[in-house]
């Protein structure tokens, strides 16, 4: 007598899974370009990390990079660069349910689920398991800068410290005020000039003070207000 079976099917491989263990730390990045409750953000998976990036009225764009190398545990088994879109409140919202003053919790994140969800789940609690279901989006099919490149494959790129640029901008707010920006090429400087009440300029010499301005790279010289 013999029998036989049916081979097993292998269930579909997920693109990511990866685990954390400083929940804390990616609420509050992501908390810095959570400009309003409603915001909306793209996110682009990669073997090297997670990019969510977040615009604003098609002039105001900020990414936040997470390195694989700031996760214990990161599989990738995608091919190419898998996009979804997301709610950042609803994102930060869940993942602050895994996070308790004191406690660094472990999180496993995994996509995509059954119906392309984004999966969080904790995994460092013994007597209760914490699981959340987000539900992602098609990508908008406009064009998004946010490819990591080095400086020179773009006309107009710098890199400051935040602490810095956040003291220069607190500096030069005031009611009534407007701020300019303008990127200069020789000598190479980023130069913020508030007008208003008052005049204020502040300068970030790169070749000066390269602890501040990290990097630099200007074809040309524009300003921005």
């Amino acid at each position: 007598m013999s029998s036989s079976s049916s081979p097993a099917i292998e269930p579909d491989t997920p693109d990511l899974i990866c685990q954390l263990d400083n929940v804390q730390g990616m609420v509050d990045a992501l908390t810095c370009v959570r400009w309003k409750r409603h915001q909306d953000a793209l996110v682009e998976l990669s073997e090297h990390g997670i990019v969510l990036i977040v615009e604003e009225s098609g002039c105001l764009q900020a990414k936040v990079y997470l390195q694989r190398e700031l996760f214990t545990k990161y599989e990738y088994g995608a091919q190419g660069r898998p996009r979804f879109g997301i709610s950042l409140g609803l994102l930060v919202d869940c993942l602050n349910t895994f996070s308790s003053p004191g406690h660094s919790n472990t999180i496993e994140i995994k996509y995509p689920g059954p119906d392309m969800e984004l999966l969080l789940k904790s995994v460092d609690t013994l007597n209760a398991c914490i699981y959340s279901e987000i539900r992602t989006r098609i990508p908008e099919t406009v064009t998004w800068d946010y490819n990591f490149e080095q400086a020179g494959s773009a006309p107009l790129t710098f890199t400051v410290k935040s602490a810095a640029l956040k003291e220069a901008i607190d500096d030069l707010e005031w009611p009534g005020s407007s701020v300019q920006i303008s990127l200069q090429k020789e000598p190479p400087c980023v130069i913020f000039r508030g007008e208003g009440h008052g005049d204020l300029q502040i300068d970030f010499m790169y070749y000066a003070n390269t602890d501040l301005l990290l990097a630099f790279h200007c074809d040309t010289e524009v300003s921005y207000g």
